[in-house]
This record gives structure tokens, sequence and C-alpha cells, in this order.
């Protein structure tokens, strides 16, 4: 009892005094590097190190045995609640997940088959229980396990260092961590080595009762804060000063600065540093459906009342404030869509996704993210709402139409007005509580009456409750009250920067030339001959040049401006128009109508209308068409080949409905073909997607189970593969030392097969190496009063060594042992024979009296 009371009353004393731990994460390729680590790693560090790997679940890991052979530390699989031991070398053993809690380590089984991420799970756990002591190491693999740990690492204050990918065998796991833009470090195996030692020498981690010291100087601070706004524009005074100076704390590990005033100096000097310094303040860790619970709720309880609520054409406005890189936004916006395929409507919803960071919102724009989504979202909204490319998924364009994405500082900045719901979370953690007052009065003045505010799950608006009343506690949801006062509110006040004016763009008289006037001599030329009132139509039928006095039959109509004809023409002359525009577009040919009465503003005419294609360069056809109005009609129009006939409104007017009849039957015939085949498609296209999801998640579910036994198979192998060197080298070791005795070494199997032999035995048994395999007992020997043969069962079915001397035909002295051949599980397996010259022997036995 008196221990665990100590260790609730002096937990920073206890973690002070516990060893760094630091957590390594490798997959494929990783024991090389793994190999090099520790090469590099002294015994007598005082650190501990947990390795998590991909195992194979089939089979039983050599890794201890292996590194072990790289390292003078102990090398050992992690027992369930094993405490951590400082110059301890940790290895995760196969079928398991492996955690980290109150010093000692957990073991989970999970359950093969299902994608699991080992590295993201103890990196998760070392970040809750190390916070700024916890070191992670990205190693070579493939896939993206590790890169949802880092982020938890990162956001508790942690050095993240990660393999240089030009360094690693496989460069996924690498390059998946590096691209979150977290890692503190890139380095060699051996280059992570040296860092490790520096951040674990350092004053403020082995002895934090210094970091007061160092850390007073205000005036220091004071101007870090100056260099920072000048960077970024962003004023960190009311930041939490703990969170400041966490982050201060580890770029001076990282820079290698000596203390408060160095660091000071290296920021004034280095503009990168300084944007790398507000990165980490500004550190955006975040996820998709983060606390997935709390957003169920916010679906249930809040997104599917807005949408209920909202009339067909109001549009549904959404703030998320301090969105990061996107994942918060997105997850907001696919639950809307999937509230209103579920209710079956349709409403205009906009999200404003805003951040100081212009990176971060530069990042989520694009809404591409990498594999280690998989852990937050489910495989269904997957394949909804997601693309895969490569090794990424891409958001859908139904989403990202939903959202606009904006660098916004929701303090200095005017906010958005109106708003239905205002998403800002794990946002005021990091800010003092006069700030947090003022984004309060803020969203007060954002938010309609009745809408509502989602916090972090340690974040809460209790304090103005008059203002923002609970809807889930627990979740942290409130509703707004525009009614509600506040005392500690004080209207906000907004940068609102100057806009300046732009001069519009002036088309330059060669550009007009080039585009729409060059037109003008396709045409120009042909119209010179006729002089009389004319235009010039395109195919809308939209004028686009005037000739002559067109005023009497072409007028601009009131309301909106429009250069469409038959909104132009005369009504006199529109029918007979649409009549030979019609037959001329049809049939190629000019046609022309006589005899026309048309009542003009200087009185009543009689005018003849000819309507003619504008042919082009080498007499290709243009679209465009030239109208006339002829009063006295001229030679040089008779010379047109075409049809002329006198205006006749009631043959004109059934021409014109019987043309009209056969467009419409054409067209409705046009319509239903098109309507029956669109409807085939449409069912084909429908089964084929619905085939295409379920192969896609089929697939997607097949190539990471595939991707997981790969990366499973090649740590065995790569195991397997050092264990075959080392029992090569064995081999070669015991042949060198066998062919370099006088001994005489037989082994045989139960069967008496030879096995394996000695150069000199194979002399006295006339052997050869293709011999190996052949029964003993076709082989004759040297030596002939001995029965070996028989020996040799005797030994078998006895397992008693004999031990005697015999001798051979030339006359020479051996002594003969024939002895079981045991395994290290003492198992028999056969027998040594085993044959040595005691000539010699027996001559120093002779010669040991005199000596003595």
């Amino acid at each position: 009892m008196t221990v665990e009371n100590n260790a609730q009353t002096k937990p920073e004393e206890s973690s002070a005094d516990s060893p760094l731990i630091i957590g390594i994460g490798a997959s494929a390729g990783g024991l090389e590097a793994l190999q090099q680590f520790f090469q590099h790693m002294p015994g007598n560090s005082g650190l501990s190190f947990v390795v998590v790997q991909h195992l194979s679940p089939d089979y039983k890991s050599l890794m201890a045995d292996i590194l072990g052979k790289h390292t003078q530390m102990r090398v050992i699989q992690a027992e369930n609640e094993m405490s951590i031991r400082p110059n301890t070398v940790y290895l995760i053993p196969p079928k398991n997940n492996m955690t980290l809690r109150a010093g000692r380590l957990f073991l989970t089984e999970f359950v093969h088959g299902m994608l699991n991420h080992p590295i993201d799970v103890f990196f998760t756990s070392l970040a809750e229980e190390q916070k700024e002591r916890a070191i992670a190491v990205v190693l070579s693999g493939t896939g993206s396990d590790g890169t949802s740990g880092i982020k938890i690492v990162k956001e508790h204050g942690g050095l993240v260092i990660v393999q240089n990918p030009d360094s690693a065998k496989f460069d996924g796991m690498p390059r998946s961590a590096i691209n979150t833009g977290l890692a503190d470090f890139i380095l060699s195996p051996d280059g992570i080595v040296d860092e490790i030692m520096n951040f674990s020498s350092y004053p403020t981690i082995i002895r934090p009762q210094e970091k007061e010291d160092m850390f007073s100087d205000d005036e220091t601070f004071s101007r870090i804060y100056a260099i920072l706004k000048k960077n970024s524009g962003i004023d960190f005074t009311n930041y939490k000063r703990s969170t400041v100076l966490r982050r201060i704390e580890r770029r001076m590990v990282v820079t290698h600065s000596a203390g408060l005033a160095d660091y000071m100096k290296f920021l004034a000097a280095n503009s990168d540093e300084a944007n790398v310094l507000v990165k980490e303040i500004l550190i955006g860790v975040t996820n998709f459906f983060r606390d997935p619970a709390f957003f169920e709720k916010l679906k249930m309880n809040v997104i599917y009342s807005i949408v209920e609520h909202a009339g067909e054409r109001d549009p549904i406005r959404v703030w998320s404030a301090g969105c990061s890189t996107g994942e918060e936004a997105y997850s907001l916006a696919i639950l809307f869509r999937e509230t209103l395929d579920e209710l079956g409507v349709q409403r205009d919803i906009k999200i404003f996704a805003t951040d100081v960071d212009s990176r971060a919102i530069e990042q989520a724009g694009k809404g591409v993210y990498s594999e280690s989504i998989l852990d937050d979202v489910s495989t269904e909204r997957l394949a909804k709402f997601f693309l895969k490319k490569n090794e990424q998924y891409t958001i859908s364009k139904e989403i990202r139409r939903m959202i606009i994405f904006a660098p916004h500082n929701m303090l200095s900045d005017p906010p958005f007005g109106k708003l239905d719901l205002i998403c800002c979370r794990n946002v005021m953690i990091y800010f003092q509580p006069v700030l947090q007052r003022s984004l309060f009065s803020i969203f007060h003045s954002a938010l309609k009456n009745g809408g509502y505010l989602f916090l972090g799950k340690s974040e809460t608006a209790g304090e103005f409750s008059s203002v923002f009343r609970p809807v889930c506690s627990a979740e942290k949801i409130y509703i707004h009250k525009g009614e509600g006062k506040v005392d500690e509110f004080t209207p906000p006040t907004f940068n609102i920067p100057n806009i300046r004016a732009i001069a519009p763009k002036t088309v330059s008289i060669r550009d007009r030339e080039s585009g729409e006037y060059a037109l003008e001599t396709s045409y120009i030329h042909f119209l010179e001959t006729f002089l009389p009132a004319s235009a010039v139509l395109n195919e809308a039928n939209n004028v686009i040049h005037f000739f002559g006095n067109y005023t009497d039959y072409l007028s601009i109509a009131p309301g909106k401006a429009t250069f469409n004809f038959f909104s132009m023409v005369n009504r006199d002359l529109s029918l007979v128009a649409s009549t030979a525009l019609n037959r001329c577009r049809s049939e190629h040919i000019s046609v022309t109508y006589t005899g026309i009465a048309v009542d003009c503003p200087t009185g009543r005419r009689i005018v003849d209308l000819t309507v003619s294609p504008v042919p082009g360069q080498d007499r290709e056809e243009t679209g465009l068409i030239a109208v006339l109005f002829l009063e006295n009609r001229s030679a040089s129009t008779e010379n047109l080949i075409g049809v002329t006939e006198k205006y006749d409104v009631d043959t004109t007017a059934a021409r014109r409905i019987a043309d009209l009849e056969q467009e419409l039957h054409e067209s409705q015939n046009d319509l239903k073909s098109t309507i029956g085949e669109l409807e085939t498609v449409n069912e084909e296209l429908q089964a084929a997607n619905e085939e295409l999801l379920t192969a896609n998640e089929e697939l997607q579910s097949s190539n990471e189970e595939l991707q997981s036994v790969n990366e499973e198979l090649y740590t065995v192998n790569t195991e397997y593969q050092q264990k075959l060197d080392e029992l090569t080298m064995l081999t070669n070791d015991l042949s060198n030392f066998l062919s370099s005795t006088m001994i005489g070494i037989l082994f045989v199997d139960s069967n008496l097969n030879i096995r394996k032999f000695t150069e000199y035995v194979g002399r006295e048994f006339q052997l050869m190496e293709h011999d190996i395999g052949r029964s003993l007992q076709i082989f004759a020997h040297s030596f002939p009063d001995e029965d070996i043969i028989s020996d040799a069962n005797a030994v078998l079915k006895d397992l008693v060594p004999i031990d005697r001397e015999v001798t051979a035909m030339n006359g020479r002295f051996y002594t003969l042992r024939i002895a079981p051949y045991r395994t290290t599980e003492n198992n028999i397996r056969g027998l040594v024979i085993t044959i040595i010259d005691s000539l010699g022997i027996k001559n120093d036995g002779a010669d040991a009296p005199s000596r003595s």
C-alpha cells in the first residue's frame, strides 16, 4: 500500500527515476537496421529498448539469438507484465500486441487475419506513459504502421526519429512517417544512436528539477515570442506556457543548444528554425472520427436535427475551426452525406474548414491520406468515400465539394456567420483562459440561435452555461442560446485587411484580331456584293455582325440584352425567316422569299428575304448564315444557287408547321430510343458498380492480408537466413577441425546408412564422397578380426558404447569407439564410430616413467 501511495503522490519523480524507454518499430528489412543500430549503441547506456516487429504467428522468432550477437545488453522476448529494466532489449513475441503501463509490458493476443498495427499500438501507449520522455524510432518496413503512433508521440511532446529511406531496405514505413512532417530526425541507424544518446544526456531529461531554472528567463521568452510573431504573424503570448516550453525544450535538444539564450540566438539567425518551432507549437495531430463514439452521437443527436429542420433552399453552414490537415472536416462531411442519403433528401451544405497553419490547409485541400487511416475509417466508408491510388487514399469529389478550406486565424480574423454547427476540438486546451473566453465570445456571435458547438473531450463550455447549454455532456456537445448573455464576453475585434483595387485587363487589338474578329475575313467579301440591310448569324441563331441600314427589320428588345435573331427580328418576318433558316440549314442552299409585306417604323414596305450559307476558304462550311432584307432585288442575288418562292403566309405557315411536326416526331423517337438505351446502360452500370465495389472490398482485404503475411514471411526468412549463415559457418568450422585431426569419425543412421565421414576413416573403410547414403554393411574395412556391423547393432540395441583396442591389417594399433548419436532432445538418431591411431599414445606411455 505504501508503494502504491508513493506512486500516486509523486508520479513525476517516479517517471524521472525510471529509465528512458525507446520504442523501435521495424518490419521487412528491419533486421539489418536493428543489427547496425545495436552494434553502435553502448551496452551500458542505462536505456531500455522495446522492439516491435511484424512477426509470423506460425513460426518461432529467432530474433533474440540473432540480436544478442550484436550487443552486450540483455536481449529477451517480452512476457506479460514484465517490468522494464535498463540496459535491456525487449522483443515482441508472435501473435501479440504489446503496450506499456506503469513501467510494465502487457501482452494481448490479436486475431490473426484482421488488420493489425502493433507498432502504432505500442507507440500510443509509450506516449501516454512517458509523455515528453518518449522516444519513437521507425526503421525499415513496408506499409504505414507507426505513422499514427508517432502522431500521438508528437502530441505528447516526445521525440520522433525515422530511418533515412536511402539506407532502408524497404522505405514504405519511413516514407509514410516522414510525410507526416513530424520527424525530428531522419538518419541512418548509427546516426539515430548518436541522437538518442544526446537526448538521454540532456540536463532537463536526466534532471527535470533543473527545468524551472533553465526556463525562468522571462525576457528571453519575450524575445522568442517576438521572433515567432515576426515570422508567422501569430502571437503566442497567451498560449499555455507549459505547451510552448515543451516545444522549445524539444527544439533545444534537437539543435544541441546549451541553454535558452543560445537557442534564442539560433532562432533569431535561422528563419527555418522559427518556422519549425511554430509548426511544433501548432502541432496538428488529428485523425478521422477521433473519438468515434462522440462523432456517432453528433450524427444522431445533432446532424439529423439540423438536416430535418433545414428548408430545401436553406444552406446548412458548418465551421470546422482549427481543422489541421482536414481529417475532422472530411469526417463531418461524410456524416452529413450519410444523413442526407439515409433521409432521402438534398440540402446545400457548406463546411468552412480553417486553420492558422497554411501548409496544413494546403495538405488538407488535396484530400490525400496514407494507409494509416485504415485504423480510423470503416471498410464501408473507405469504399464509398475514398479512392485508393498506389498506397494512398484520396477523398471523393462528392465529399470534397462540400468543404471550403482557407487559412484563417480564428482569434484575429473575422469569423463566419449564421452557422448551424461549429466543431472546434482539442484547440482550446492549448490556450490560456483569456484566449478561451475570447474564443467563446466569437462562437457566441457566429452561431445561429439553436446552433450547436462540438468541443474536444478535454474541453468544456460549462463556465458559460447561460449561452451554451449541454446537449450531450459526456460528448461535449452544446446548443447555443442566442438570447443569453455573459458579463465576461466583450465584443471581439478583428483585423480587416485592405483590399487593393485591381484594374480589369483589356484585350489588346492584336489579341482581338487573332480571335473573334479574324472571322470577319471569311464573310466580309461575300457581303460586299449586296450591301443591303443584312445580318450574319451563328449556329445558335445569335447575330454576330450587322450590315447596312437594318434598323427597319431588326431592333434590340427591352429587358435583358440579347443578340438572338428571333428576339430582334420584326414580327412580320419571324415566320418566314424561321422557315427560310430551317430550309437553308437542312438543304444547304440559298432560300429566297419574295413579296413580303412588312410594317416598319417608316411605313409599310414590300421586301424579299434571302437566307444563304456563308462559305469559308475553299468553299468549306462555317456554320454561319447570312440573312438579307432586299427592297430592290439586285442581279447579284439572282446568281445564287438556290430556290426562290413567292411568299404566301398560308403556304409558308403550313410548311413551317410540317417541318416542326417532323422535327418533333424525330425528337420524340430519338428521346424514346435514348431513354431506353440510358435505362439499359444505367442498369448495367449499377450492376457493374456493385460488383466492382464488392470486388474492391474483397481485393482490398486480400491485399492487406497478403501484405501482412508477406512482411511476416520476410521477417521469418531473414531470421532463418541469418541462422543458415551461422550453421554454414559452424559446418565449415567442424569440417576443418575434423580434417585437421588424426581421428577418423564415421556417422551412420539407425539403419547403418552412411551420413558423414572424415577422410581419415575413409581410408580404413575404402569410402568415397558418393558413398554417402549407402549401407555400411557392403563395405570392407581394414580390421579383419573385428565384426564392426555386429558391434554397431549391439550398441543400437543396448545403447551401451563399445570402446576397445583393435589391430589393422598393416599391424597398426587403433582405438575403436562405437557410441549412440544423441540429439539435444536426447533422441537416438544412429551411431558415431571413432577410430584413433593409438601407436603414438603407447610410445608416450612407455616413456612416461623415465620422464618422471
